[in-house]
């Protein structure tokens, strides 16, 4: 059995001889493989196949979407704005023209 290239032997070979899964020729898998894996005229799944299955899906209507610009205008009672969270001190003072 080859190993990137190159013959096993030594310490390695033994290991391998000695594994469970080891079956004369060569490793065998512990689990059986899926019938359309094992059917080499069944077509390997594409990404696309993976990630809709049942072909491309479109909404029937448009998503709802609200516009917040109106909600920015005042400042939540809170204090705290949202977006403001991940911008560092030396960002927000130079966004406020501070800098």
């Amino acid at each position: 059995m080859k190993s990137f290239g190159h013959l096993a032997h030594g310490a390695r070979l033994e290991r391998m001889h000695a594994s469970p899964l080891w079956q004369g020729e060569g490793f065998r898998n512990q689990y059986p493989i899926a019938a359309g894996l094992r059917d080499a005229s069944v077509p390997m799944p594409s990404l696309r196949d993976l990630l809709w299955p049942g072909g491309r899906r479109v909404p029937r209507a448009p998503l709802p979407a609200l516009d917040p610009r109106a909600a920015w205008l005042h400042a939540p009672q809170s204090g705290l704005r949202a977006p403001g969270w991940a911008t560092p001190p030396c960002c927000s003072k130079w966004m406020a023209g501070a800098c």
